[in-house]
């Protein structure tokens, strides 16, 4: 991302830069991938992000069911860390079942 948004022209970006330039990122870099043919590292990156998400969400959706009125931000972030080590813990112990592949 070396052509990162930078606010007004000084070397630090906003959170809201921050925020927009990842999401461009991402699109831009699943748009690469759109021909590519299925199974290979784009598929494995583009799944494992989609299982962290959907783990974060799904896990703040748990805690707001509990009736939460007001929100920790702190306690948010700690369920969506939660969730992405919980998926990468998975991803990590299936890596330990593969066998070599051939790259094309």
């Amino acid at each position: 991302m070396n052509d990162s948004k930078k606010a007004n022209g000084l070397t630090e970006i906003t959170p809201e830069d921050h925020v927009n330039n990842a999401h461009r990122f991402l699109k831009e870099y699943l748009s690469k991938f759109e021909s590519a043919k299925r199974g290979g590292i784009h598929d494995f990156i583009e799944i494992s992000l989609a299982n962290m998400v959907n783990a974060a969400i799904a896990n703040i959706d748990i805690y707001l069911q509990d009736g939460h009125k007001q929100v920790s931000a702190t306690e948010v972030t700690h369920i969506v860390t939660d969730s992405f080590q919980g998926v990468l813990d998975n991803m990590k112990r299936n890596l330990e079942h593969m066998k070599q592949v051939n790259f094309r």
